[in-house]
């Protein structure tokens, strides 16, 4: 389901980008850029959709495996910390997920120089202090 879901999410950044940056090659409803994207993001950048779809999915059976090894104990505030923080990671990786497949699909990065671009792209915009706000609501 995340694989596909973020693999749709890249082809959708690379048309949005092409459509931007040079509007005649996405003018048609099955145009070169939609085929473009789709083929890159399921070739050349689907390892990194695979690798950022494996980390929400480590963080959800890590969360899953503490929740059933915890049932029967009697550590309730410790078992709700560490869900509470298992919570908080796997919220912030799949929030910086869909920032950092923008990025894989407009300028085919990998998943790793995507992510720093995208905190890099944050800290020099000011937007550090929304995205936080942000998080915090969630």
């Amino acid at each position: 389901h995340q694989v596909f879901q973020n693999t749709v999410h890249v082809t959708t950044a690379g048309v949005v980008g092409t459509w931007w940056f040079v509007p005649s090659e996405a003018s048609s409803c099955w145009s070169s850029a939609i085929q473009n994207s789709f083929v890159r993001a399921t070739t050349l950048s689907f390892g990194s959709i695979c690798f950022g779809s494996f980390l929400v999915a480590l963080v959800q059976t890590l969360r899953a495996m503490h929740r059933i090894a915890h049932e029967n104990d009697d550590c309730n505030f410790l078992v709700c910390i560490i869900d509470c923080i298992l919570g908080c990671v796997e919220e912030i990786i799949e929030y910086l997920n869909k920032w950092a497949y923008v990025y894989v699909g407009l300028y085919g990065y990998n998943y790793l120089d995507a992510g720093r671009n995208v905190i890099t792209l944050f800290q020099n915009k000011g937007w550090s202090t929304i995205i936080t706000d942000d998080l915090v609501d969630n």
